[in-house]
């Protein structure tokens, strides 16, 4: 009885020293590649500010805006002209549309980032505060005295339109 026992015992031990050398054999796993085959590593990305695009470094020229009231949206437009970088009077005209068109000459402000302008008629004053982003996005709120209206404007390439030809503007 002791050799059948003896024998079990030597073939566990024989099994298990082949797996032993049979997992020190094994050839160490390859590592994966980092970069696709053909190319070098990714360059450092390094952030730049990339510049506004020429037509938008002032407020010159036409802003689409959108007045929001509780009924609807009024569509109008701006055409400005900014005299000077920071700190720079503006004028220009707020064109409302519509037959015969109202248009109102605009006066104000502008420091790089907050505007006031005043749009005055013989028959109303509009004043407009707000800030503007990248010289593309205008903010704001305007005010008729009674009514506050928020409103947004952006900032259209320029146009060659025959009734924005305005003279002393």
């Amino acid at each position: 009885m002791k050799f059948p026992l003896l024998a079990l015992v030597g073939a566990l031990i024989f099994s298990l020293f082949s797996l032993v050398e049979a997992g020190a054999q094994q050839a160490p796993p390859t590592p994966r590649p980092t970069a696709p085959p053909g190319r070098g590593p990714a360059p450092a990305a390094t952030p730049t500010e990339t510049p506004a695009p020429p037509q938008f470094t002032t407020l010159d020229g036409v802003w689409e805006v959108e007045m929001q009231s509780r009924a609807r949206t009024y569509y109008t437009h701006f055409q400005l002209r900014q005299s000077g970088a920071q700190g720079a009077d503006v004028s220009g005209v707020w064109d409302q549309g519509g037959k015969p068109a109202k248009k109102y000459p605009i006066t104000g402000t502008f420091d790089g980032r907050l505007f006031k302008f005043t749009a005055s008629g013989s028959d109303q004053q509009f004043t407009f505060t707000g800030y503007v982003e990248n010289y593309s996005d205008i903010v704001g709120m305007a005010s008729d005295g009674k009514n506050d209206l928020p409103f947004t404007a952006q900032h259209r390439k320029r146009e060659k339109l025959l009734n924005s030809v305005q003279p002393g503007i």
